[in-house]
């Protein structure tokens, strides 16, 4: 089991290569500050720059399933990481080009930089199953991803912005960082730091990509998270500006999702050390009451429990996002996993998309004027619902832990 955890220099320096991806991974809407810039510039309107926004968004979706299907199987995850952070730095490429770019260079480079960060997921949570084989290291390694994740949203928008109010093509720069982990990974991410990715299973067999049921509903359910994550961001500033019509009061509410988020990502580990996969309905909970405190906010016009609950949200929210990650790493081959990464990523963002229609649905059965109680209400119910399933999934999850465990002592 020592050999297990034991990380070698190189192996430190390839989850630092890691890192600096991920810290990266969270910026397809940074450069929105630099949006009065851009209108100005190519005489666009907002319609444009939220297309210009959104392009990146769609495209991380084909590409992080596209990546998961090679990534360690038809390609190595070397060149999956080059190619990555190559498109990313791609990305960037207005900073020095600004003006003289056109507008349809500016959708191109968009396009290219969503390639890229799409491959960020599947690539990053790939390499942390070969290297980390115990499940209990593997969480907390997850959970530094994650952490550094949401570090990463802060930091690069905020320097997006200080860069941008310089010029706006300047908020560009972020991208360039891309270069970091490129050259990181030309180096260290080696055969001698990651192992090979094992072409059979335990049996002999070629691995096939397949993903148990627990596993699709474990993705379901993600998705339900999601939606109501989503739906929070949608129709929250409404809430709020319906007791206090200050947007400064509701950015500051907004940044503690983010508080929330850190929060859950660094007990996900030491917590998973204990309550394995039940860490996941566990936590889980804390973001059920941060909605139900949110409904209570909102009908009440208690304005203080708007900030307790948008932290226990984001505390919710984020346990699905490293949890369900990390559960599906256990269900299936290490071979694979780039592939179910992928199938996460892609109903991740699936979430998001649905969370607006799905909130036009429950506004037309319920009536304009009671829309923001009736979403509260169904996030609620929706929140209960994956709770349910959350347990079943644990439960089903523990027992393949258990059987796997058993399977050497039979040999």
């Amino acid at each position: 089991m020592s050999e297990k955890t034991k990380i070698s220099a190189g192996q430190i320096g390839v989850f630092a290569a890691l890192m600096c991806m991920y810290f990266i991974a969270p910026t397809h809407s940074a450069v929105n500050v630099a949006s009065t810039g851009l209108m100005s510039t190519y005489g666009v309107d907002a319609n444009a720059i939220s297309y210009m926004v959104s392009i990146t968004n769609l495209l991380e979706i084909p590409a992080a399933f596209v990546i998961g299907l090679v990534a360690g199987r038809k390609l190595s995850y070397r060149v999956c990481a080059l190619l990555a952070t190559a498109l990313v730095f791609i990305g960037g490429l207005p900073t020095f080009l600004g003006a003289a770019l056109p507008w349809e260079g500016i959708l191109v480079t968009r396009a290219i930089l969503g390639l890229g960060l799409g491959c960020f997921m599947p690539v990053v949570l790939g390499v942390i199953t070969l290297m980390f084989q115990k499940e209990s290291v593997r969480a907390t390694m997850m959970s530094v991803a994650s952490v550094i994740f949401n570090i990463g949203m802060i930091v690069t928008t905020n320097v997006a912005g200080i860069l941008g109010a310089i010029s706006w093509n300047l908020a560009w720069g972020i991208y360039l960082f891309s270069l970091v982990p490129f050259v990181l990974c030309i180096f260290l991410l080696t055969p001698k730091n990651v192992p090979a990715v094992p072409e059979t299973d335990d049996k002999g067999e070629k691995v096939k990509i397949k993903l148990p049921v627990s596993g699709w509903l474990l993705l379901v359910l993600f998705l339900g998270g999601i939606i109501m994550s989503q739906s929070l961001f949608n129709l929250g500033g409404a809430t709020i500006g319906a007791v206090v019509d200050n947007p400064a009061v509701i950015g500051t509410i907004f940044s503690l999702f983010s508080v929330g988020a850190i929060a859950a990502a660094l007990l996900f580990g030491p917590a998973y050390k204990f309550l394995n996969a039940s860490v996941i309905p566990v936590f889980w909970i804390v973001g059920i009451v941060g909605y139900v405190l949110w409904y209570v906010a909102h009908v009440t016009g208690n304005v203080a429990l708007f900030y307790v609950a948008i932290i226990l949200a984001g505390f919710g929210t984020n346990t699905m996002t490293v949890g369900v990650p990390m559960l599906l790493s256990t269900f299936v081959a290490p071979a694979i996993v780039g592939a179910v990464m992928g199938f996460s990523y892609v109903f991740q963002n699936g979430g998001g998309f649905l969370a607006s229609p799905i909130d036009q649905l429950v506004s037309t059965v319920a009536g304009a004027d009671a829309i923001m109680s009736s979403v509260w209400i169904f996030n609620i119910v929706i929140g209960v619902i994956v709770l349910i399933g959350l347990f079943y999934v644990a439960k089903k999850a523990k027992k393949m832990s258990a059987d796997k465990a058993a399977e050497p002592s039979e040999a």
